[in-house]
Protein backbone atom coordinates (compact mmCIF):
# COMPACT_ATOMS: atom_id res chain seq x y z
CA UNK A 1 0.00 0.00 0.00
CA UNK A 2 1.35 3.42 -0.82
CA UNK A 3 2.43 5.77 2.38
CA UNK A 4 0.89 8.97 2.66
CA UNK A 5 2.87 11.71 3.43
CA UNK A 6 0.58 14.46 1.77
CA UNK A 7 -2.72 14.83 1.26
CA UNK A 8 -5.55 17.09 0.84
CA UNK A 9 -8.89 16.31 2.74
CA UNK A 10 -12.27 18.18 2.32
CA UNK A 11 -13.96 17.03 5.59
CA UNK A 12 -17.63 17.75 6.22
CA UNK A 13 -18.49 19.26 9.79
CA UNK A 14 -22.28 19.13 9.01
CA UNK A 15 -22.56 16.94 11.98
CA UNK A 16 -21.70 19.64 14.21
CA UNK A 17 -24.74 21.22 13.81
CA UNK A 18 -26.56 18.38 15.18
CA UNK A 19 -26.16 19.06 18.80
CA UNK A 20 -25.85 22.66 21.04
CA UNK A 21 -24.77 25.82 19.12
CA UNK A 22 -23.12 26.63 22.34
CA UNK A 23 -19.86 24.85 21.82
CA UNK A 24 -20.15 23.77 17.96
CA UNK A 25 -16.70 25.41 16.87
CA UNK A 26 -14.97 23.17 19.62
CA UNK A 27 -16.43 20.27 18.34
CA UNK A 28 -16.15 20.77 15.17
CA UNK A 29 -12.12 21.00 15.92
CA UNK A 30 -12.26 17.58 17.69
CA UNK A 31 -13.87 16.35 14.74
CA UNK A 32 -11.11 17.68 12.56
CA UNK A 33 -8.65 15.26 15.11
CA UNK A 34 -10.12 12.48 14.84
CA UNK A 35 -11.23 12.42 11.04
CA UNK A 36 -7.39 13.06 10.55
CA UNK A 37 -6.07 10.39 12.72
CA UNK A 38 -8.55 7.53 11.75
CA UNK A 39 -7.85 8.33 7.58
CA UNK A 40 -3.96 8.79 8.26
CA UNK A 41 -3.39 6.25 11.30
CA UNK A 42 -1.31 8.76 13.89
CA UNK A 43 -2.24 9.32 17.35
CA UNK A 44 -1.07 13.15 17.47
CA UNK A 45 -2.83 15.41 14.91
CA UNK A 46 -1.21 19.54 15.38
CA UNK A 47 -4.09 21.70 14.00
CA UNK A 48 -2.24 24.98 12.29
CA UNK A 49 -3.18 28.32 13.65
CA UNK A 50 -4.87 29.58 10.01
CA UNK A 51 -7.22 25.91 10.07
CA UNK A 52 -8.39 27.01 14.17
CA UNK A 53 -9.01 30.78 12.58
CA UNK A 54 -11.09 29.92 9.86
CA UNK A 55 -12.92 27.23 11.93
CA UNK A 56 -14.03 30.17 14.57
CA UNK A 57 -14.13 32.94 12.21
CA UNK A 58 -17.83 32.98 11.88
CA UNK A 59 -18.00 32.86 15.82
CA UNK A 60 -18.33 29.83 17.84
CA UNK A 61 -21.98 28.73 16.91
CA UNK A 62 -21.80 28.68 13.38
CA UNK A 63 -18.27 26.88 11.96
CA UNK A 64 -18.52 26.28 8.47
CA UNK A 65 -20.51 23.16 6.80
CA UNK A 66 -16.74 22.07 5.48
CA UNK A 67 -12.90 22.58 5.12
CA UNK A 68 -10.48 21.41 2.62
CA UNK A 69 -7.17 21.01 4.46
CA UNK A 70 -3.82 19.76 3.85
CA UNK A 71 -3.10 16.47 5.80
CA UNK A 72 1.15 16.27 6.18
CA UNK A 73 3.07 13.23 8.04
CA UNK A 74 5.82 14.37 10.38
CA UNK A 75 6.45 10.77 11.65
CA UNK A 76 4.98 7.26 11.86
CA UNK A 77 2.70 9.19 15.20
CA UNK A 78 2.10 12.69 14.09
CA UNK A 79 0.50 14.81 11.44
CA UNK A 80 -0.32 18.26 10.75
CA UNK A 81 -3.47 19.99 9.40
CA UNK A 82 -2.86 23.08 7.16
CA UNK A 83 -5.31 25.33 4.95
CA UNK A 84 -5.82 24.22 1.75
CA UNK A 85 -4.60 27.15 -0.53
CA UNK A 86 -8.11 27.28 -2.71
CA UNK A 87 -7.47 29.12 -6.42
Amino acid sequence: MKEKHDMVYTIPLRRVYWGRRKNRADRAIKLIRKFIARHFGVERVLIDNAVNEYIWSRSREKPPPRITVRVIRIDEKTAKVLLASIR
